[in-house]
This record gives structure tokens, sequence and C-alpha cells, in this order.
């Protein structure tokens, strides 16, 4: 008899581990699968670039793509449509948003897509945010020295 629940329990534990993997495979699919279209789209506005990292924000809007140029592209949804830019020196200024997890940028040459982008974690707003500083720093050094102001 004893031997019956140990088989009943281990059944029951191969099937929880079984449904834990599924659930946590699905989420990370999910994942890559809502940056697959940004990748796509800022390969066609910007087909020299390559990128190297990407982070998308919580609600899935934006995705902020690292390229192996010490340059930042970003992707933000609108309804039906994406709207695709590269981040250059002197273009946006990057604060800190009201929570750990939140950046404020504000683009020069476009106010209505300026906002606070708030990510899943502080590392990644973190993240995201040297991304921008070093690219600007980066393009500082290379181009005019005074398109780069603090905040």
């Amino acid at each position: 008899m004893p031997a019956t629940y140990v088989w009943l329990l281990a059944i029951f534990l191969i099937t929880m581990f079984s449904i834990y993997s599924m659930q946590l495979a699905a989420r990370h699919q999910e994942e890559d699968e809502e940056a697959g279209p940004a990748l796509i789209e800022f390969g066609r506005a910007f087909p020299k670039e390559a990128v190297r990292d990407v982070v998308a924000t919580a609600d899935r809007q934006t995705v902020f793509l690292r390229l192996f140029d010490n340059k930042v592209g970003c992707v933000q949804y609108k309804g039906r449509t994406m709207s695709c830019r590269l981040l250059h020196p002197g273009t946006a200024n990057v604060l800190p948003g009201e929570t750990q997890n939140a950046v404020r940028i504000e683009f020069k040459n476009s106010v209505s897509d300026s906002g606070e982008f708030v990510f899943a974690s502080a590392r990644q707003a973190a993240e995201v945010s040297l991304w921008l500083l070093g690219s600007f720093a980066a393009g500082a050094e290379t181009e005019d020295p005074t398109a780069l102001k603090p905040a």
C-alpha cells in the first residue's frame, strides 16, 4: 500500500513541475515574440544598424534597442503603427522617473512621444538610461561637445 502512495506522489510532483515549466517557457516565448515585430520594423527603417540588446517597457508599447556602435534605437507602438528612431546626442534629455523602474525621456524633435517609460524592473530602467547616456557621451566626443547638456 505505501508504494502506491509513493508512486502517486511522484506522478503528482512530475505533473506539477511540467505545468510550471510550460508556463515559464510560454512567458519567455511571449516576451520574445513581442519584441520581434519591433526588431523587424527597426531593421526595415535602419537596415545598416546591428542590434545588440533589446529592452521593452512594462506595457510593451516601447522597445529600446542597444546598437553595436554605441547608438540607441527606439520603437514606439501607436495603435497599429510603429515609429522608429535613432537617438542622437542633443535630441533627447534623460531624467529620472517618479519610481525606481521608470525613466523620463524628453524628445526635443517630438514632444508627443516624450514621457515616462516604466520598465518591469529597476535594473532594466538603469540599463536603458546607461545606454542613452553612454551613446550621448560617445557622440559628444566625436561631434559637437556642446550637444550634451546636463538636465
